[in-house]
């Protein structure tokens, strides 16, 4: 036989789950209420890497305001352009750095880079080649020729000029010594396949 009637054990666990739901309850909506009247204590948004960029942007356009020609302003600001993929704007920014300093390999490379990602192709191996004149031994801008003669001006005996003078410096890069061999196995004039400069 059972019975319905709840005995005092059972009717004071009831009473205990009761009250510990209603603190609950209680400490919720308290913490609501605290966190609307002190906003100070709620997350603020993360800006984006866009956002944090302009910013930079805008603080080095405003030094650029008060000294025009200070060199590591426009190269800081080549540089914000090229990771932000605007090769016009870099360009402007590499070619003011040159025009301060004509044998500033990281500016002409810069440039270099942004000839070479708005295709215009002869102007970007101008800036390698005036590398290599101040740098015969930079490996990178010879690679860079080797791949814009090849590939997009249709020189391969220039490439291999290039990809040649690689392989004798013998740079300490295991991949990009494997990939001149690569490039040198497949030079067949005519049959010509993608490639992009480094940066």
């Amino acid at each position: 036989m059972s019975s319905t009637t709840l005995g005092p054990h059972d009717q004071g666990r009831r009473l205990v789950v009761a009250v510990i739901a209603l603190g609950l309850v209680l400490i919720f909506v308290g913490s609501i209420i605290y966190r609307l009247q002190n906003p100070g204590l709620t997350m603020q948004a993360r800006p984006s890497e866009s956002s944090m960029a302009m910013n930079e942007i805008s603080e080095l356009m405003a030094r650029l305001d008060s000294e025009p020609n200070h060199l590591p302003t426009l190269m800081a600001l080549g540089d914000q352009f090229m990771r932000m993929g605007s090769w016009e704007r870099a360009a402007a920014f590499w070619k003011r750095s040159i025009a301060l300093d004509p044998s500033l390999d990281r500016a002409l490379n810069g440039l270099g880079v942004a000839h070479y990602n708005m295709e215009q192709y002869v102007e970007s191996a101008e800036q390698f080649e005036r590398i290599v004149e101040i740098k015969p031994d930079n490996h990178r801008a010879h690679f860079n020729l080797g791949m814009l003669y090849k590939h997009y001006l249709e020189e391969p005996e220039l490439a291999r000029v290039h990809f040649e003078r690689v392989l004798e410096l013998e740079p300490e890069d295991a991949e990009l010594m494997e990939r001149i061999r690569d490039e040198l196995a497949n030079m067949t004039p005519g049959v010509l396949e993608s490639g992009q400069p480094t940066g």
